[in-house]
């Protein structure tokens, strides 16, 4: 369940003039790759080494195919896509070097139902001892 805590103020326009109010989730600790990998070992019942094993070549398949610039689609959980941003240049001369026009690379996810039900499906819970 997504969890949230009260209402902040938030300075809309740099000069004052407007003021908007907006619900913040708190910084809980994140989940790390060593605990994802031993709930993972012991829901299949394999060994965590091993499961260390499979889930770091996983990693690397998936980085290794973004560095190639393609798209990778993991059935259930979404679609991982790097992307470029660029200046658009005047000639034709000036594409022999994009580096100059190249302004940003990001990779964009995108969550599929799955994913998306599961987030939408559990709502959420005002906590207010989380509130400062």
């Amino acid at each position: 369940m997504l969890i949230v805590r009260k209402a902040k103020k938030k300075i809309v326009r740099p000069d004052g003039t407007h003021e908007a109010w907006v619900y913040q989730s708190p910084a809980l600790t994140p989940i790390t790759f060593k605990e994802l990998v031993k709930e993972c070992a012991e829901s299949c019942g394999e060994p965590a080494s091993k499961t260390t094993g499979v889930v770091t070549a996983l990693m690397d398949r998936i980085a290794h195919y973004l560095n190639l610039g393609r798209t990778v689609q993991i059935d259930g959980i979404g679609t991982l896509k790097p992307t470029i941003s660029s200046t658009a240049v005047a000639t034709a001369e000036d594409l022999q070097n994009p580096e100059e026009s190249i302004k940003g690379v990001k990779l964009r996810f995108y969550p599929h139902k799955p994913l998306q039900d599961a987030i939408a499906k559990n709502g959420y819970e005002y906590q207010p001892e989380l509130d400062d």
